[in-house]
Parts: C-alpha cells; sequence; structure tokens
C-alpha cells in the first residue's frame, strides 16, 4: 500500500499538507487559499499581480504557515523556480488548486486574432506545465490532489466567450485525464466549475446590458442568489478532502441546469 507524506495524518484532510494556488490573488484563490489555511495546511500563494493581495494574505494567515510569490505559471522556468521555492520551504507539494487565467474583453470567435487565441490557451498548456512539475513528487508520495478551476461558460454558450469556453473545456479534459493516469498512484484530480460569482463586497455598478444578462441567469437558478468565492472554495475542499472522487466535475451555479 502507498504511504502518505504525514502516515498519521488523515487523507481525507488538508491538515499539515502542502498546498499550492495558482491564481492565489484573486476573489477564488483568496478564499481558497483561507479556507485550506482554516483546515491546517501550509499555503504557498502564486500570483503575477496584486502583490499587496499577496503580502495581505501572507499577514493575515502567519507568515509560518503561508508564503507568497510572483510566477508567471506559463512561464517553464517561473513555475519551476516558485515550485522549488515552495519545496525548499515546506517539502513537497502536495495540493495543486489552479484558478489562474488570463482575462480579456470578449470576442466573438470571428473576430479573434490569432494573439487573442494563444492566450486563451496558453493557459491550457500552463496548467499541463503545472500538473508536470508536480505529479512525480505526489507519486512517490502516493498522494496528491489536484483541482482545476474551470467555469460554466464550457458548457453555457454566452456571445462573446467562445474562446474562454474552448480553453476551460480543454484543461478541463486534460485534468480529467490526469485522473484517469494517475488514480492508482494515490492522484487525485477534479474540476469545479462556477457560473458567475458575486461576492457581498463587490461594489461595482454594473451595465444595463449586464444587469438584465444576470437577472436572465437568476430566472434560471434553482437558488435566490449567486454563489459567493468562499462557497467556490467549498467545493474545491470538498475535491481535495476526499478519497474517492476524481475526474469529477463539480457545476458551482445555483442550481442552474447545465448538462455535459
Amino acid at each position: 500500500m502507498a504511504s502518505v507524506g504525514n502516515p498519521q495524518d488523515d487523507p481525507r484532510t488538508a491538515a499539515g499538507r502542502v498546498a499550492l494556488i495558482a491564481g492565489g490573488t484573486g476573489p477564488i484563490g483568496v478564499a481558497t487559499a483561507r479556507a485550506l489555511s482554516a483546515r491546517g495546511a501550509q499555503v504557498v500563494v502564486l500570483y503575477r499581480n496584486r502583490s499587496e493581495i499577496a503580502e495581505g494574505l501572507v499577514a493575515e494567515l502567519g507568515a509560518q504557515s503561508t508564503m507568497a510569490i510572483r510566477a508567471d505559471v506559463g512561464d517553464p522556468g517561473d513555475l519551476n523556480a516558485a515550485v522549488a521555492a515552495a519545496e525548499e520551504r515546506f517539502g513537497p507539494v502536495e495540493i495543486v488548486v489552479n484558478a489562474a487565467h488570463p482575462h480579456q474583453p470578449p470576442v466573438a470567435v470571428a473576430d479573434a486574432t490569432t494573439d487573442q487565441v494563444r492566450t486563451e490557451f496558453d493557459a491550457v498548456a500552463a496548467h499541463a506545465s503545472l500538473c508536470s512539475r508536480v505529479v512525480p513528487a505526489m507519486r512517490e508520495r502516493g498522494y496528491g490532489r489536484i483541482v482545476y478551476v474551470s467555469g460554466a461558460l464550457m458548457s453555457r454558450a454566452v456571445p462573446g466567450f467562445g474562446l474562454y469556453g474552448a480553453a476551460k473545456a480543454a484543461a478541463t479534459t486534460l485534468t480529467r485525464y490526469v485522473a484517469h493516469e494517475e488514480g492508482r498512484h494515490g492522484i487525485l484530480a477534479g474540476i469545479v466549475a462556477p457560473g458567475r460569482v458575486v461576492d457581498p463586497a463587490d461594489d461595482l455598478e454594473p451595465s444595463p446590458e449586464m444587469a438584465e444578462a444576470a437577472r436572465h441567469l437568476l430566472s434560471r437558478m434553482a437558488l435566490p442568489v449567486f454563489p459567493t468565492s468562499d462557497e467556490v472554495a467549498e467545493a474545491i475542499l470538498a475535491l481535495v478532502e476526499t478519497t474517492s472522487l476524481t475526474g469529477q466535475v463539480l457545476w458551482v451555479t445555483g442550481g442552474e441546469p447545465i448538462w455535459s
């Protein structure tokens, strides 16, 4: 039987594990860092921008168990150096949550430039590289958890988001393959796919078009409010703290019916 890194730890909990969060300064990344820290994990926050948020998380969660690293996950050198720094500080990475994705304005597929297409799909290559970097050590330890943060737009079409949806679908498929290929090594991989996420602190005034789209989306949902980042983090924890769920997509959409 394969052993886990800390045999005394329950493999169904994140306690004592080293957790790396790519895209750690976005709303979902921040909520996930807090959730994993509350479970007793040592948290590594990877970020490209918003250093003040990263530094604030370290101060909030404690420098003894949290570190922030500026890194471009899409750059192989940056990625390798970031994971190496995490390993040197805390030990092998056992949990990975990838919430990183570039932000681009909506564009119709037929109007997209080659650079816009490449930008979206570079994120798919980055996800594959991240998995490649951490999986060998997970195999050695007989334990690993990988969670990819996808999106409902990979299945629910909204004009202008075709490139984003296609990239999210591609990385989702890669993650499901990782689950299939690595399960016998004790590595579980899953996907959380949020719909629209609205946090209580959000103070952006939506445009009339966005407000109308929100009303339409709410009419399709089973629940009366949109999910929050904290609720997305709860779904991520469900895929981390499990011994049986792998290769699954958890739709965090307030009960919006999405079939795939």
